[in-house]
């Protein structure tokens, strides 16, 4: 029985695994994009390679966003209920951390994933930016804080051995 449960807590763990490492895989794409966008002075209407890849990263940082918050962090969280690696206060202080950052993030699409809206704010997009790769920083610092202080410890298997 205790094979069998330790088989399943394995699973779990390598499952989440999966979660985590597809989600930091989109992170990455995130920030190529990011970086490619950072060059940008403005928009003009003629311009539609750059808002094409302006829509394409709203899009890519909204799915990262609901992921983080409807899969990864609920799995997290969970996982730290299931193996006892529970730290309630802490992981409580950076999920509300994470709420500003999310707020910056959902701003920021609001205004740029329309080509029509991104004509209008054209002149703000190289501060707007700037100030989202600071936000995203941020960000990713405390969602690696998150997953150091829950998943990447040793899988559940392991702990049973010592």
């Amino acid at each position: 029985m205790a094979s069998s449960s330790s088989s399943a807590a394995m699973a779990q763990w390598h499952r989440i695994e999966a979660l985590v490492q597809a989600w930091l895989d989109e992170r990455q794409q995130l920030i190529v994009l990011l970086c490619a966008l950072q060059g940008i002075r403005g928009l003009s209407r003629s311009d539609m390679p750059r808002q094409q890849q302006l829509q394409h990263f709203c899009e890519l940082l909204m799915d990262y966003i609901s992921a983080g918050y409807f899969e990864v962090y609920r799995e997290l969280v969970n996982e730290a209920r299931h193996f006892h690696r529970e730290n309630p206060g802490l992981t409580h202080q950076i999920l509300r951390q994470l709420d500003s950052s999310t707020d910056e993030a959902l701003a920021f699409n609001a205004d740029f994933e329309n080509p029509d809206t991104c004509a209008t704010l054209k002149a703000e997009l190289p501060q707007r930016i700037s100030r989202l790769m600071e936000t995203l920083e941020e960000r990713f610092s405390l969602e690696d804080q998150l997953i150091l202080s829950i998943h990447q410890q040793e899988p559940p298997l392991k702990q049973a051995m010592h």
